[in-house]
């Protein structure tokens, strides 16, 4: 989830590219209601990346909040360029699994998605 259309296209290409299936979503209310419909589906998400600010919708710390009622199990990063914010250095105290600042690598994001999805705590 971003707010930047670019940026949700570079990120779900590489994604792609690692072989994910993917889905994007422009804020953080379109990531919830995607993640609930997959998981009513039977086909929930294997993780998420969320884009902690959404200047004209739901966040990633908000979102994040929701996505935990949902699912108390869901495997989450938190994405932001602003170094500032507590939810970066303090992110598991939010329910995120793990950390991607931007600008970040596909090596970066591909490292830190497979520590997320293989249970390992990253640094």
């Amino acid at each position: 989830m971003d707010d930047e259309e670019l940026l949700r296209s570079v990120v779900t290409r590489m994604l792609e590219i690692m072989g994910y299936e993917t889905v994007a979503a422009a804020d953080g209310g379109e990531a919830v209601r995607l993640y609930g419909e997959a998981m009513e589906s039977g086909k929930p998400f294997d993780a998420v990346i969320l884009d902690l600010s959404v200047p004209k919708g739901m966040g990633g710390r908000e979102a994040m909040a929701k996505l935990l009622e949902i699912d108390p199990d869901v495997v989450a990063l938190i994405s932001s360029g602003y170094a500032g914010d507590d939810t970066l250095t303090e992110y598991r105290r939010h329910g995120f699994k793990g950390v991607v600042a931007k600008p970040y690598t596909s090596d970066e994001l591909r490292e830190m998605l497979s520590a997320v999805l293989s249970g390992r705590v990253p640094s």
